[in-house]
């Protein structure tokens, strides 16, 4: 919606018209003497001075950076860039892909997580990354149940990277399944899946080396507020200048 701000530039014919209306405002005051000179058609002429020519281009930047200042506008100014990605830096490029050149080429290197959806970018990107396996961890459980034989028995049968250790630890994550222990394994694999996805965040799967092609027909998306510093600073030097210039004028 801040881009609509741009079918304000019409404004900028409002300097114009002021100047040209000051310029009309003339006084005529008679003379006493007057009446003893010939007759003649009245000619006024006057000429701008540089003062009010600058005065008027001030006048026009000053609307002119007030505007893009409100539509907050995106150029496509950054050309080929590598990322070091440590988290979603394919959701970050995505957010900002506005700002780079149709002909910038991607590199993203180091461990990118894997998003649920494939993306569609207009860029294509080149994933250098590689996926390293998950660091080992000890969790320590207490396991609250009238049978804990059977929970202990699946808990030791854990392969991966996680390692429980049951004990009576003051700081051990309590399991407490309600009943006894199902006879099913997949049922209690089931249950102790659902209790780690509560106390246990999930590790993230991490994207491996491959190109992600690009779509021209993507929306192509816009973060704003890259320039808005810049064009608020610019503002501000205008307005300076343009006060500064008018009272000179008015001496």
């Amino acid at each position: 919606m801040t881009s609509l701000w741009w079918w304000a530039l019409p404004v900028l014919l409002l300097p114009i018209w002021w100047h040209r209306q000051r310029r009309r405002q003339v006084q005529a005051t008679p003379l006493a003497t007057a009446r003893f000179l010939p007759k003649s058609a009245p000619r006024q002429l006057r000429a701008w001075r540089w003062v009010d020519i600058v005065l008027l281009l001030l006048r026009c930047l000053l609307l002119a950076a007030v505007i893009a200042w409100l539509a907050d506008p995106v150029f496509a100014w950054r050309g080929d860039t590598v990322l070091a990605a440590h988290g979603d830096a394919i959701g970050w490029f995505q957010a900002r892909e506005a700002e780079w050149k149709p002909d910038a080429k991607i590199v993203v290197r180091g461990q990118q997580s894997m998003a649920a959806a494939m993306p569609h970018l207009r860029h294509a990107i080149t994933l250098q990354t590689t996926v390293l396996p998950a660091p080992a961890s000890t969790r320590h459980v207490a396991i609250v149940s009238d049978d804990p034989a059977p929970w202990r028995a699946l808990f030791v049968a854990i392969d991966g990277p996680a390692r429980y250790v049951v004990d009576q630890a003051p700081g051990a994550v309590s399991f407490a399944p309600a009943g006894p222990a199902p006879r099913d394994p997949a049922v209690a694999r089931s249950m102790f899946e659902a209790w780690e996805r509560v106390h246990y965040a999930p590790a993230p799967y991490l994207a491996p080396a491959q190109v992600l092609a690009a779509d021209p027909s993507a929306p192509l998306h816009r973060q704003g507020g890259a320039l808005r510093d810049q064009l608020l600073m610019a503002l501000i030097v205008v307005l300076a200048l343009e006060r500064g210039l008018a009272h000179v004028r008015k001496r």
